[in-house]
């Protein structure tokens, strides 16, 4: 009989592999081989002078084991530095780049071979790692901060799989300081929460570009899911253009929405997409989103002549799946569109209904509508007057020109809520009259859930029973399966009194998009709050408020967090806690008040509970006005 006991030691791993090896490969294989063995001479060379043993290799992956965490360490930077150093002479035919991962944990002895979280954590630290890396576990850091002379950067808690773990970014060099970019500064607190209101017709899409830095495009966050997982990387334009041009832009987008329609289909958001792209390597985007396949693009113009090349890959299997050139007129562009989506559909034998081809699918009338309608975007997302008056007036244009359009009617109906959520109407209640008529004509052409969702909102202006409301977001869920869809959904389902919906749909849409705003989290741990999970609550809000504005948590969303942990505090009976987070918010925020939660948390149906809420966090500190 097989030997049942199971051998088990604490061990340092380190973990690595080349950067975009099967690109290199496709390239030149035979130079590609030879050059990675004289870089893997240079790494088994260096295993030996720090007593490191090389326990399994996948071509270019190599994995080993350390006698100590400071040893480990001291590899990993001398073999990058040689690496670079090789790389910067003429002399590599090939110049092969690596990522490096090491921590400390319980494995599996099996023979010469070791298994376990111990070494799987490690292969994830390496994925996350930046080209030319280091990354390595908390336990690593906190055995080598003090005895080594490296810098190093903390890039947060990471969840993969049942792993959770908390990384760090070894210095190497000053380009390598990963932070979350925080380009806005928020005007004034009503207008956030009217960004957080918004998370719908690719409008979240549109903040969370603004508020993620690029580099986190290298992080691991998902296991892929059981059904066939896509995303739509950003299509090149390969002509030059004299002004704004949202061909290729729109494409991907439209695209992007076509294929999240599909039940059948796990769909990255538009935002997350074009951040991962933000990095080269298919295979490291593919990781950083949890996805299997990957649609990339590009799209040439001369004159009203397009030419369209795509092509889907399998991350997993290494190989291209589809593969393909469409010519033609710029007026084509929608039917090439189509055609793209039923190869997709058809590689993945989803069953085609009438809302994944054709003109709703679509959505746009000509080039030009959708040209303008993204214009319409641009402009709205300012949360100005003047960029409200620009696209007021792009919304009337498109509903002049292109009256029998759903994307006309949704643009009015958006306009609509700007001027109910801003003030910018003499008569409140015919604002909500009209939105709410525009997003049912906008509804009845296009049969889509973003329109049930702007719609669902002006049932709650107008004061409508919640039931209403909540049914639109059920409805819209159904339709479409984009994250911007069920985020906003999810919103509208917290505010009507069903948080437990709520909160599975906020995970959902985080992981349809990975790279989200902070607000989800925010809006996670309310849900969590109104169902009295404080423990869950809790271990979210934890992790915002030890963040900075340097980290992408920007002073509003951290003021929100701080309020919401005093109040979970308060209920797990660490009242001397929740009364120093209050004092904590005075001090960075101190013109914060119960007014301005009533600001995200004011239109909940649950007064009861917002009472309580109010109540308790005012006798914490809370200043009322």
């Amino acid at each position: 009989m097989p030997d049942k006991k199971i051998n088990r030691k604490i061990a340092v791993i380190f973990a690595t592999d080349v950067v975009g090896y099967s690109k290199h490969m496709e390239a030149n294989e035979s130079e590609t081989i030879l050059n990675l063995r004289e870089c893997e001479a240079i790494l088994t060379g260096l295993f030996s002078k720090y007593e490191g043993r090389l326990f399994n290799t996948g071509g270019d992956s190599f994995l080993a084991e350390f006698p100590s965490a400071v040893s480990a360490v001291e590899c990993a930077v001398e073999f990058q530095n040689a690496i670079k150093k090789r790389n910067s002479t003429n002399d590599p035919s090939v110049k092969l780049d690596f990522r490096i991962g090491i921590n400390s944990g319980d494995v599996v002895i099996e023979n010469e071979n070791l298994l376990g979280d111990g070494v799987n954590i490690a292969a994830r630290l390496e994925a996350l790692s930046q080209t030319g890396g280091v990354t390595i576990s908390k336990s690593i850091h906190d055995f080598v901060k003090g005895k080594t002379k490296f810098e190093f950067n903390d890039v947060g808690l990471q969840k993969v799989k049942q792993n959770e773990f908390h990384a760090f970014d070894l210095i190497l060099s000053e380009n390598q300081r990963r932070r979350l970019k925080n380009k806005n500064t928020f005007r004034k607190s009503f207008l956030v929460f009217l960004i957080a209101l918004i998370s719908g017709l690719t409008l979240s899409i549109w903040w969370v570009v603004n508020q993620i830095s690029e580099t986190e495009a290298d992080r691991v966050v998902y296991e892929i899911p059981s059904v066939p997982s896509i995303a739509v990387l950003p299509f090149k334009s390969l002509y030059e253009t004299n002004g704004p041009d949202y061909l290729a832009e729109g494409l991907t987008q439209n695209l992007t929405n076509q294929l999240s329609k599909s039940n059948d289909l796990f769909v990255i958001t538009y935002s997350s997409s074009k951040i991962a792209a933000e990095v080269s390597d298919i295979n490291a985007i593919a990781k950083s989103l949890g996805v299997r396949f990957i649609l990339q693009g590009s799209v040439q113009r001369s004159g009203n002549d397009i030419r369209v090349n795509v092509e889907m890959r399998d991350t997993i299997e290494d190989s291209t799946l589809i593969t393909n050139q469409f010519d033609g007129k710029i007026d084509d562009l929608f039917t090439f569109q189509d055609k793209i989506a039923e190869d997709i559909f058809s590689n993945f034998k989803v069953k085609l209904t009438a809302n994944l081809v054709g003109n709703n699918a679509a959505q746009f009338s000509s080039y030009e509508q959708m040209q303008k309608v993204l214009e319409f975007r641009d402009n709205f997302l300012q949360f100005s007057k003047t960029g409200y008056s620009k696209a007021k007036k792009l919304a009337q244009e498109i509903n002049a020109e292109y009256p029998e359009s759903g994307q006309a009617k949704i643009v009015l109906a958006w306009i609509s809520f700007q001027e109910v959520m801003m003030g910018l109407t003499n008569d409140r209640q015919k604002s909500i009259q009209e939105g709410a008529q525009y997003a049912e004509q906008a509804q009845e052409i296009l049969n889509d859930g973003m329109s049930l969702i702007v719609g669902a909102w002006m049932d709650l202006f107008a004061g409508n029973p919640s039931e209403e409301a909540r049914a639109k977001a059920a409805k819209a869920i159904e339709l479409d399966q984009s994250g911007d869809v069920i985020s906003g959904a999810a919103n509208i389902l917290l505010l009507t009194g069903d948080p437990l919906a709520a909160k599975e749909l906020f995970k959902r849409a985080m992981k349809i998009s990975p790279f989200h705003p902070v607000w989800y989290a925010n809006r996670l741990s309310e849900a969590h709050i109104m169902l009295q999970e404080y423990d869950e609550a809790y271990a979210i809000l934890e992790e915002l408020v030890s963040k900075s504005q340097e980290d992408g948590v920007n002073l509003r969303e951290k003021s929100r967090a701080l309020v919401a942990l005093s109040f979970v505090e308060s209920r797990m009976n660490k009242s001397d806690t929740a009364r120093s987070r209050i004092k904590q918010l005075t001090l960075i925020n101190p013109k914060f008040s119960s007014k301005s939660v009533k600001n995200y948390l004011g239109m909940l149906s649950d007064k009861s509970f917002l009472e309580e809420y109010l109540d308790t966090v005012v006798s914490l500190g809370l200043p009322e006005q």
